[in-house]
């Protein structure tokens, strides 16, 4: 099968730090090739990925992004694009290609044969067609030993209460690292770098290895959020035998088994039972579901039989 995913133009494939949508177009199509598919991937230049690619500028715009690359798209004559922009341009423009695309974000109106990343996201939009996610196990180290602190891994905005990983950490008097991008630099000012102590560190982006040094070794992952289609942290925590300890939004009832590979949280009660109860989970139940559920190769056989739905006409 000749696939091509269109990917966001904002980073690289597959990112050298943050970016959720593009590792899942990595890892996705790390599957599809091992599956022995034809894979070409639009992205932007200097990306490393080990598929075909289709140059755009990095940066560009949507509109500029899709000038650049829609004639070779249709001169490859694929027999499914996967588009995974917020703009869907080729989608709308070319009614005709056979094609789906995925919701990654709340940004993105969603058009026919959306794929959804978790059953949660797909019922809230009216539809009950999902993939989960899945990743590279092999990207991750897993310990059994655990260090004393809690991490907070993601970026920061007001969507991901940072704020409330920090009082979480202070309710239970538990050194807190923060790891990911200012997205919203008032929000960091306001409410996270205030707060800012030697217990309670910011530390940056992490990459590479100290992501995964940071991962296989806290105590928990902490990801107090208010909105997810899916929650790529959770499963990288979880890989590595890290349990996670979330908000109660219904994305996390997917991936995390409650009591078992982490806890979903109410209130301050919650949260402080649930950091109080951390040496009940096993980390290899945290890994095990993840291989399970969660693995690219997994993402890659959901979406096989969802794109030979859509060559077959069946649409949704």
């Amino acid at each position: 099968m000749k696939i091509i995913h269109i990917s966001v133009s904002n980073n690289l494939v597959p990112p050298e730090g943050y970016g959720g949508t593009e590792r899942v177009v990595h890892w996705l199509s790390q599957a599809q090739m091992d599956m022995e598919h034809e894979v070409h991937i639009v992205c932007p230049e200097a990306s490393t990925t080990k598929a075909n690619t289709i140059p755009i500028p990095l940066w560009c715009n949507e509109e500029e992004a899709y000038q650049q690359s829609y004639q070779k798209i249709l001169s490859l004559k694929p027999d499914i694009v996967h588009d995974h922009t917020f703009s869907q341009l080729f989608r709308l423009r070319h009614p005709d290609q056979t094609a789906i695309s995925t919701h990654h974000n709340e940004r993105f109106e969603p058009v026919s044969n959306t794929v959804y990343p978790s059953r949660a996201d797909a019922e809230s939009n009216g539809s009950s067609t999902f993939v989960y996610h899945g990743l590279d196990l092999d990207e991750y180290s897993f310990t059994e030993e655990k260090e004393s602190y809690l991490l907070f891994l993601g970026a920061i905005h007001p969507r991901k209460n940072v704020d409330m990983a920090i009082k979480v950490a202070k309710w239970t008097d538990m050194p807190l690292v923060i790891v990911g991008p200012v997205r919203h630099p008032g929000y960091f000012c306001k409410k996270v770098r205030k707060q800012l102590n030697d217990k309670i560190t910011y530390h940056g982006e992490a990459m590479g290895e100290i992501k995964n040094h940071l991962l296989k070794n806290a105590k928990a992952l902490l990801y107090p959020s208010s909105w997810e289609s899916f929650g790529l942290s959770v499963i990288e925590a979880m890989v590595a035998g890290t349990p996670v300890i979330t908000s109660n939004i219904p994305p996390f009832h997917e991936t995390i088994e409650q009591g078992v590979t982490g806890f979903i949280c109410d209130s301050k009660k919650e949260y402080r039972e649930a950091v109080e109860q951390l040496s009940t989970i096993k980390p290899s139940d945290c890994h095990e579901r993840v291989v399970k559920y969660f693995s690219k190769e997994s993402m890659g056989e959901g979406y096989q039989k969802l794109y030979q739905k859509a060559i077959d006409k069946q649409d949704w």
